[in-house]
């Protein structure tokens, strides 16, 4: 809205521009709610803000690039873990059963020893209708 004045001067009208401001701030504002570039009030503006734009895209891209190798580096740790505490718990299975067998002429020898020593004396038992009264104790307070 250019306006000329009684001294021969063009300017903006004020009142003019102050509502194109408000005009364009809503549209900036509608354009952010909608995750739309904002709108481009100068065409000489517009290769900056297509860089901006493309700047702040391969910024992201490199975040969630970055983010994906953190996430391969953890599961290849995790597997080769996995993998070792598997190889661990197969070798300590091998030496076990090394180790029972390594074992196995003294536990039968002992079993044999056990079973030629003879049957030992059965405790007395006491009749089923006599009644033995509990020790006395002296009482603590």
């Amino acid at each position: 809205a250019v306006v000329s004045t009684q001294s021969g001067h063009y300017g903006r009208d004020p009142v003019s521009s102050s509502s194109d401001l408000l005009q364009m701030e809503d549209k900036r504002k509608e354009a952010k709610c909608k995750s739309l570039p904002p709108p481009v009030e100068d065409p000489s503006k517009f290769g900056h803000l297509v860089n901006v734009m493309a700047s702040k895209q391969l910024a992201d891209y490199e975040i969630r690039r970055g983010d994906k190798d953190k996430k391969e580096q953890q599961e290849k740790k995790r597997e080769s873990d996995a993998a070792e505490e598997s190889a661990k718990r197969l070798k300590k299975l091998e030496d076990d059963k090394k180790k029972w067998e390594e074992s196995r002429e003294e536990r039968v020898t002992t079993w044999k020893d056990f079973q030629n020593k003879g049957e030992k004396k059965k405790k007395k038992r006491h009749m089923l209708g006599t009644f033995k009264p509990p020790k006395p104790r002296l009482e603590e307070r």
